[in-house]
């Protein structure tokens, strides 16, 4: 079998991964209207309150790229970012520039590597007993099993010590081979 590129080059291959990854289109029909496009990751992040949170992404009609996720203050760009000089008055300062996106294919293709780079290559999200045991346990110190804290997950939970390594998932998609880790 001839090996292929590994990089997304198309909005239909971008959507195909998502669909691998779970990754859903929650888009409102306001939004999408707007020329918005929003994404749900079936990754949810867990803070302090131990209630989970989606990770959602949204781009824009506007070029912007943005994780757009309940946990976070307010919503943040994920563009490239380029510096520029600036002169005013006598002073001369450097700014910080995002670079927009005006494709709608390509902030997809740039989305789909974005999340693929920063939410599955990483072992981020596996969590062994140990840490689970440390979450109840303060979770019972500190929260008093207040109906409003509930744990996310149930009293029995199960850890395979074998998926600490496994190996990268290989997926092929029309003929073109994707390394996910």
């Amino acid at each position: 079998m001839e090996y292929m590129s590994t990089e997304i080059r198309s909005a239909r291959e971008a959507m195909t991964i998502f669909k691998i990854l779970g990754v859903k289109d929650v888009t409102t029909d306001r939004q999408r209207k707007n020329g918005t496009q929003v994404f749900e990751l079936p990754i949810h992040q867990m803070w302090q309150t131990l209630s989970p949170k989606p990770l959602r992404f949204a781009t824009y009609k506007s070029g912007y790229v943005r994780n757009i996720s309940e946990g976070n203050a307010s919503c943040y760009q994920i563009n490239k970012t380029k510096k520029v000089s600036t002169r005013t008055s006598g002073y001369a300062y450097d700014t910080i520039e995002r670079i927009l996106i005006h494709s709608w294919e390509d902030r997809l293709i740039y989305l789909a590597k974005f999340i693929i780079k920063n939410y599955y290559q990483k072992p981020t999200y596996l969590i062994n007993d140990y840490v689970i045991k440390c979450l109840k346990e303060a979770y019972v110190r500190d929260y008093n099993n207040q109906p409003s804290n509930r744990l996310p997950f149930g009293d029995e939970v199960s850890f395979d010590e074998g998926d600490m390594h496994s190996p990268d998932i290989k997926v092929i998609i029309n003929g073109h081979r994707y390394n996910l880790s």
